[in-house]
């Protein structure tokens, strides 16, 4: 028999990304309102160029020397940081998609892809997922989500606070 866990771990994927994705403005399109030209900056460099998580502060949290910091590609938003070994995580920080990425599992619109469970004491608003080993977390309407192998445990669990407090540093240097 076929497992379906594959297929629903796509489609959480795709559905995330589909809530996350940015979409260029038609051509001709009024220009957006006045933005703070040092936040527009920001938003334009990626993320591990912006060095809101250190490749010393993904070590802390993986418990192993980082021997390879990386962009994602196709996605500025994200790094990548990875050991020596088979440990990784990857950092995302979306602003404008923390409200609708969050939302979308509290609202219990992600149940049938990805059971998840609150998370307290990490930004405005967090979750821990229960099977695609990440935490997805909101300060207002900027989303930091922090995913990579062996990151779902219990909420009480040591790895898931430092995870939870590396969100809670980003949102303080954003």
């Amino acid at each position: 028999m076929f497992s379906t866990r594959p297929a629903a771990v796509a489609c959480a994927c795709a559905f995330a990304l589909s809530a996350c994705s940015q979409s260029a403005p038609p051509t001709g399109a009024a220009a957006p309102a006045q933005v703070d030209s040092g936040t527009a900056a920001a938003q334009a460099q990626s993320a591990c160029d912006r060095r809101l998580v250190t490749a010393q502060d993904a070590a802390a949290v993986l418990d192993a020397p980082v021997s390879e910091t990386r962009n994602v590609p196709g996605d500025a938003q994200s790094c990548e940081f990875r050991t020596a070994g088979f440990a990784s995580l990857t950092v995302t920080l979306r602003p404008g998609h923390g409200i609708a990425a969050v939302g979308a599992y509290t609202s219990g619109k992600m149940k049938a892809f990805d059971e998840s469970e609150p998370l307290a004491g990490v930004g405005d608003e967090a979750v821990r997922s229960l099977s695609l080993d990440r935490i997805i977390a909101r300060k207002g309407n900027t989303l930091c989500e922090i995913t990579g192998p062996g990151l779902a445990r219990p909420a009480g669990d040591p790895m898931t606070q430092k995870l939870g407090a590396m969100c809670n540093a980003i949102f303080a240097k954003y």
